[in-house]
């Protein structure tokens, strides 16, 4: 089934109320772009969108979520270009978490897609972006993966490593299964990003994570896909950026041990289902 039978049967299984029709916009998909200080990327990003997505379905709007930064003026040329572009802008940072919690409460949808804005993954290889918008089909939350076989990635071996073994310990703790829970490349069926909106917590990278383990938790339905992966911001990991990284997911983690084996409110699935 693709993506434009999906909305459909999306459709058919969300019922929406009609006071959220009247005051937001419903598109069969929403493509996000979170943005903070990565104006050099921007345009090429929405080109490659622009060009692919109509491949797959014509009905979706670009949505660019710049956080605590200002790329106004690229943003306006290719407005001029895309009349599907949404643009939200915040003056003060809130991070990657909160302005895509933010931004997609400003668009309902039958498939929500965040990709990061440098394109590290390579969509049209491996048939990587028709596949995560196909899987959602069956999927709920479908991710790529740099680290399930038939995966390509190039990246500094500092990096790699320690991701490697930040993955492994998340998969570990909270059971999910998931060999890569940081990749930019993720969709989200309706009723997941609903879910999300009150369950995800965190306002940073660790979001990333967070989401996984909060779908695997609820019982959402999780597929991993094949990508080629290229580290688009420098060939060298500086210690300082690396010590950050430590710093925002071992205490994210800390945060969400808590959660879920330790909080008297327990997530619950049913109170999900819409």
């Amino acid at each position: 089934m693709a993506v434009k039978e999906l909305v459909r049967v999306r459709i058919e299984k969300c019922t929406l109320k009609s006071s959220s029709r009247s005051t937001k916009d419903t598109v069969r998909l929403t493509v996000t772009l979170p943005v903070y200080k990565d104006t050099s990327f921007l345009e090429k990003a929405c080109e490659t969108i622009e060009e692919m997505t109509p491949t797959i379905t014509t009905d979706f709007v670009l949505q660019i979520a710049e956080d605590g930064s200002d790329s106004s003026s690229v943003v306006d040329a290719l407005k001029g270009r895309y009349r599907n572009i949404l643009y939200t802008h915040r003056d003060q940072r809130l991070g990657r978490g909160k302005a895509l919690r933010e931004a997609w409460g400003k668009v309902e949808g039958d498939v929500y897609v965040y990709l990061d804005v440098d394109l590290a993954t390579d969509m049209a290889k491996f048939d990587a972006y028709r596949n995560l918008l196909n899987y959602q089909e069956t999927y709920d939350l479908v991710t790529g993966s740099r680290y399930v076989p038939g995966s390509e990635t190039n990246r500094p071996f500092l990096r790699g490593l320690s991701s490697i073994v930040y993955n492994s310990l998340v998969r570990l703790v909270f059971r999910t299964g998931v060999h890569d829970h940081q990749c930019g490349f993720k969709s989200f069926s309706r009723r997941l990003v609903q879910a999300l909106s009150t369950e995800a917590k965190s306002a940073s990278w660790f979001w990333d994570t967070e989401v996984i383990v909060i779908a695997k938790r609820l019982g959402f339905r999780i597929k991993e896909i094949p990508i080629h992966w290229t580290e688009r911001k420098g060939e060298r990991t500086p210690i300082k950026r690396l010590l950050k990284d430590i710093w925002v997911h071992g205490s994210g983690m800390l945060g969400l041990v808590w959660r879920v084996y330790f909080s008297k409110r327990h997530m619950d699935l049913k109170s999900h289902i819409v």
